[in-house]
C-alpha cells in the first residue's frame, strides 16, 4: 500500500548510499541549496601579510590595525577567486 503525501507538501527525493530517502517540504518552500563557504585565511597567513605590508610601508608604527585589516582583505579576495 502506497503512503499518502500530506496536503500542502511536496515530496523530494535524494539518493544516499544504501537507498533513497524521501523528505517532505511545504508547497512553495524553496528546496535547500548548498551554501558556498568562502575560505578564510588563517591567523598566521594574515600576520605574515600584515608584516609584509608594514615593511612595504616603511615600518611605520601605529598602523598595526590598518595593516591587519588590509592583509585580511587581500587574502580573502585572493582566496575567493
Amino acid at each position: 500500500m502506497a503512503s499518502k503525501t500530506p496536503k500542502n507538501t511536496v515530496a523530494t527525493s535524494t539518493t544516499r548510499t544504501g537507498g533513497a530517502t524521501t523528505t517532505l517540504r511545504p508547497v512553495g518552500a524553496q528546496a535547500p541549496t548548498a551554501t558556498k563557504t568562502t575560505p578564510k585565511p588563517t591567523r598566521e597567513q594574515i600576520a605574515q601579510r600584515a608584516h609584509e605590508i608594514w615593511v612595504k610601508n616603511g615600518c611605520k608604527h601605529g598602523q598595526d590595525e590598518q595593516n591587519w585589516l588590509e592583509a585580511e582583505r587581500q587574502l580573502k579576495a585572493e582566496m575567493s577567486r
